[in-house]
């Protein structure tokens, strides 16, 4: 008589052992790699994203300095957290840069704009009027643009920036019709005035300004 007999099929217990043990030893070792790969790039995206918010700052200070009759606030000699310029433009004057928490923001006569992005903070914003003459006027900033990456270990990538911005004189000043200095009313609130209508009136806005 001839016996026959039936292959079996699946697996045994043992082989899921060892296929378990596999997984998880391929587990160990690229996991970490995937989470620094992660970190890696995310560091490297906050590098990008603080350089270009400090970029975009320093070139509105620019801008907006270069064309300014005159520097408002702080006084020649002095230092402060705002910079308060005088414009030739009604609808620009006065231009005021400052923080408002931790955005940098641009407010030209009541016309508030946020220049940072969400992503980042902007903080010891300081300004240094060094002119040394009423017409040959300047201002040096400095500020420190900065983001922190939300990982199992939270880190911190920040840039400081500084620059020195001159004004380009000017023969008459045009924009100081209502000759009132803006100023901070206490540590968080920052009063001006405007014209509108041939009438001088108040405007303030919340400013980190002492």
């Amino acid at each position: 008589m001839q016996l026959s007999s039936r292959s079996r099929s699946g697996v045994t217990f043992i082989e899921v052992l060892l296929f378990l043990a596999i997984v998880s030893i391929v587990g160990v070792i690229i996991l970490p790699l995937l989470f620094a790969s992660t970190e890696n790039r995310l560091l490297q995206e906050s590098i990008s994203l603080v350089e270009h918010n400090g970029t975009l700052i320093l070139q509105s200070l620019a801008q907006n300095t270069h064309h300014a009759e005159r520097v408002i606030g702080p006084g020649m000699g002095e230092q402060g957290k705002v910079l308060a310029l005088q414009s030739a433009s009604g609808a620009m004057n006065p231009t005021i840069f400052a923080l408002s928490g931790g955005s940098f923001i641009i407010v030209q006569h009541t016309n508030q704009q946020i220049i940072s992005a969400s992503q980042v903070a902007v903080q010891n914003f300081t300004v240094r009027n060094t002119s040394t003459s009423s017409t040959r006027q300047s201002v040096l900033v400095s500020f420190t643009v900065s983001r922190t990456l939300r990982l199992e270990a939270p880190r911190t990538y920040s840039q400081g920036f500084e620059a020195l911005f001159t004004l380009y004189p000017v023969d008459k000043t045009v924009g100081n019709q209502c000759g009132v200095t803006p100023g901070c009313i206490d540590s968080g609130h920052y009063s001006w005035q405007i014209f509108d209508a041939g009438v001088c009136q108040n405007a303030s806005t919340t400013l980190n300004c002492l």
